[in-house]
């Protein structure tokens, strides 16, 4: 097919001409009107050579005009290379997000879907559900992981994205998700000796100070000071212990009670129900015990609870 030429749209000697958007495919050279640019090979020149005299030609235009002008020349060419013309190349538009999104094949609940990703403003991130439960879009802040909206800035389950959880924190230590960072702190009275938190008011292996341990003539720390074994306790190697309660010392130094969970009571030995810990010759739950959680002798901050054996400030989800 020959392309012949047809009256140039504009009614201006020069600029972009077409018959029909698949009849013709030349165009006048937008800056040299007398020659055309044509689609097809035509003999001694190519389609490829006229771009690029058309590409030069656009350094010696405005900016504005250059990018007018090459945008307007992309959409012509490849209109006329397309069996679909031009409503083809100017049909394809921006993808709607929530219709990418929403591909459930019942179509109130796929209504649904769209009506919630809407309520988001195109924010897929947040809208939350699947077709046979409904989705909802979280609030500003919220996040959807899983099928449950979160806050990922506070959320020591999903902190900073959905699926990190922050590890648990060691003994005597409390943890939250800050700005969706896991963050760690010892509890109130305690310090951070290397990686751990302790007492420096009995802790014989940090006595007072860090790294400070009392010696075998002075095995017991009491406000901060090495002392031998006080009243009531008895001295089994380097540690004051109380035989009456100690289960590894159980009403003598060594005597090791035995069992899943064992405990020592007056001196005596027994053993804990399935899922209790002996604290102090008291079986308890340390998943829940504010005062024993997660170890025996961990006490949550008052402003805390003890959940899964973790001191948790705040809730866990949002």
């Amino acid at each position: 097919m020959r392309c012949r030429p047809a009256r140039n749209p504009s009614g201006s000697s020069d600029g972009l001409r077409w018959r029909t958007p698949t009849a013709c495919c030349s165009f006048l050279h937008p800056f040299r009107p007398k020659q055309s640019v044509s689609a097809k090979h035509q003999k001694g020149n190519s389609m490829s050579h006229h771009w690029d005299e058309f590409t030069k030609s656009l350094a010696e235009e405005s900016l504005p005009r250059r990018e007018s002008l090459r945008r307007l020349a992309l959409v012509v060419a490849g209109a006329a290379l397309s069996p679909f013309g031009l409503s083809a190349a100017w049909a394809r538009g921006p993808q709607d997000p929530c219709k990418a999104f929403c591909k459930c094949r019942n179509k109130s609940q796929q209504n649904q879907c769209l009506a919630a990703c809407r309520a988001c403003n195109g924010d897929v991130s947040r809208v939350c559900g699947s077709c046979g439960s409904g989705y909802i879009c979280c609030g500003d802040g919220g996040t959807c992981c899983g099928n449950y909206c979160v806050d990922l800035d506070s959320d020591i389950f999903n902190c900073g994205a959905c699926g990190n959880a922050c590890p648990p924190p060691g003994p005597n230590e409390t943890m939250a998700c800050i700005n969706g960072r896991c963050e760690y702190d010892c509890v109130d009275g305690t310090v951070s000796c290397g990686n751990a938190c302790t007492y420096l008011d009995w802790d014989p292996y940090n006595c007072g100070a860090c790294g400070n341990v009392c010696p075998d003539s002075a095995p017991y720390c009491t406000q901060g000071t090495c002392s031998p074994c006080p009243p009531g306790l008895a001295q089994c190697g380097n540690l004051c212990v109380n035989l009456t309660s100690d289960p590894g010392n159980c009403g003598a130094c060594g005597s090791i009670c035995g069992g899943a969970t064992p405990y020592c009571l007056g001196g005596q030995c027994g053993d804990c129900a399935e899922g209790l810990v002996a604290c102090n010759g008291i079986c308890t739950d340390t998943s829940s015990d504010p005062y024993n959680c997660g170890n025996c002798g961990v006490q949550c901050p008052s402003d805390s609870i003890c959940i899964g054996g973790i001191c948790v400030f705040g809730g866990g989800g949002w």
